[in-house]
């Protein structure tokens, strides 16, 4: 019997397709799919100045496994006309004996991340993520994301089970955020890593990560590494350098002199990975190093201790010593801003995969961690503990993601007007601020805990 579906599994499928302006004036009205998985369906209501209907769509599998329309579309008077054809049509593909036929596509083919095809040693996380139950979440949506990644340098895969592991990981967080942002990408352009595109706005953005100096795997048993005990000597030292070396070394190639990036906006893509668990508590670090300006607290008028701004000039650790603020660095006025995310893990997409509905069911997901305080000066941010299948909550790809625009930047990457649904950080009359949503987190760890049907006994407790 067809199943109908949210509209965030549904998007999961398709979300290779759903490329800018191709649906514009189509609302999502409802989905299907067949038992078995092997077609999707999907009603939309379409009104513009030459049609006022609802559309029909039936999506099967091509030849690189992934969804792709099969026409035709085909429209309907009403909502229950729709609803009714479609499931007619979903339940005689259950009954079918033969082979479902293939669409026809064009795209280029994806990537399988899970055959390894090579004897060297397997990254831990890796092994976690392709073995595990308590993975399956995050695995499944993995491989449908990976089937429309395009893989341009042959290692992608290798990478990703082996050395590479996390970089690959926010490679392909960057490219989930981007598609949900209705960003078209362009593959075909081999560096940076995305070549972005909406209508005549083009944008390049190149990737990377903070690593561990020895590059040893994680080990998984030991848990994340927890915050230094001089916490604020550190963010505003140590880190700084590890933020600073591989920004330095993208801003060395020098992407904005070469074609196609030449008079666009670039950003520089950077996650931290330096040590297990780091982004959860890092990431207050990357605005005190790019802007050179940390916070101190001070005692208010009211009496109330609050934040204020605290200038820096440089950042030590050791004999090493380099200048605070990137952004004012001679050759950093190419770079237009700087993009930050903490979410760039197998954390997000077990969290996002079990939203679209995959993974072991018996496996609950609660998210607890410290969200933004939107009260002017505030210090603290706001806790927060919740079952992420709750019914008020919410979560996007682009949750986490956050711009930090270069004040001296000769191209201006786009302000939130036209990236509405994500956090930028200017500089503002010589003030740093910050616009997007009230409450947005700023740190969390996922939970992830096998919980079976209650038994009898479970009963009875109750």
């Amino acid at each position: 019997m067809p199943t109908r579906i949210s509209k965030e599994r549904f998007d999961t499928f398709l979300f290779g397709l759903r490329g800018s302006g191709q649906t514009e004036n189509w609302t999502d009205v409802a989905h299907w799919e067949t038992h078995d998985g092997q077609a999707l369906a999907a009603l939309f209501y379409v009104e513009n100045d030459k049609i006022d209907a609802f559309m029909g769509a039936l999506f099967l599998r091509d030849e690189h496994n992934r969804f792709c329309a099969f026409p035709p579309l085909v429209p309907f008077r009403t909502k229950r006309a729709g609803e009714q054809s479609i499931l007619e049509k979903l339940t005689d593909i259950e009954a079918q004996t033969e082979p479902l036929p293939v669409p026809d596509s064009d795209l280029p083919a994806g990537i399988d991340l899970f055959t390894v095809e090579h004897d060297a040693p397997l990254n831990p996380i890796f092994l976690n993520l392709r073995d595990s139950q308590h993975s399956s979440a995050a695995r499944e949506i993995i491989r449908e994301t990976a089937k429309w990644f395009v893989d341009r340098d042959g290692n992608f895969a290798r990478d990703f089970q082996t050395t590479g592991t996390s970089a690959r990981f926010w490679e392909l967080y960057l490219f989930r955020v981007f598609r949900d942002l209705d960003f078209d990408i362009d593959f075909s352009v081999a560096s940076p890593d995305f070549a972005l595109s909406k209508g005549d706005m083009k944008l390049f953005v190149e990737a990377t990560t903070a690593n561990p100096a020895d590059q040893a795997f994680v080990d998984l048993m030991a848990g994340p590494a927890p915050p230094p005990e001089d916490f604020w000597r550190f963010i505003e030292n140590d880190m700084a350098l590890i933020f600073g070396s591989p920004l330095y070394t993208k801003q060395m190639k020098a992407y904005w002199e070469k074609a196609p990036v030449k008079g666009h906006p670039f950003a520089i893509a950077v996650a931290d990975f330096h040590a297990p668990g780091s982004m959860t508590w890092s990431h207050t670090a990357l605005s005190i190093y790019l802007y050179g300006v940390s916070v101190m607290r001070k005692t208010g008028e009211d009496g109330q201790e609050m934040a204020a701004p605290k200038p820096l000039e440089e950042h030590r650790r050791g004999d090493k010593v380099i200048p605070a603020g990137f952004f004012n660095q001679p050759g950093t006025e190419h770079i237009s801003a700087v993009i930050f995310s903490n979410a760039g893990t197998k954390a997000k997409f077990t969290r996002m995969g079990t939203l679209a509905g995959f993974g072991d069911p018996d496996m609950a997901v609660r998210r607890m961690g410290i969200q933004s305080n939107p009260m002017p000066g505030a210090l603290e941010g706001l806790p927060f503990d919740i079952n992420i299948e709750a019914p008020d909550y919410e979560e996007r790809w682009p949750d986490e993601l956050e711009i930090y625009h270069n004040p001296n930047a000769v191209i201006p990457w786009p302000d939130e007007s036209v990236l509405p649904d994500v956090t930028h950080f200017k500089k503002h009359d010589g003030e740093l601020i910050w616009r997007g949503a009230p409450f947005r987190v700023l740190t969390s760890r996922t939970l992830v805990e096998r919980r079976p049907p209650f038994s009898n006994a479970d009963e009875e407790i109750r």
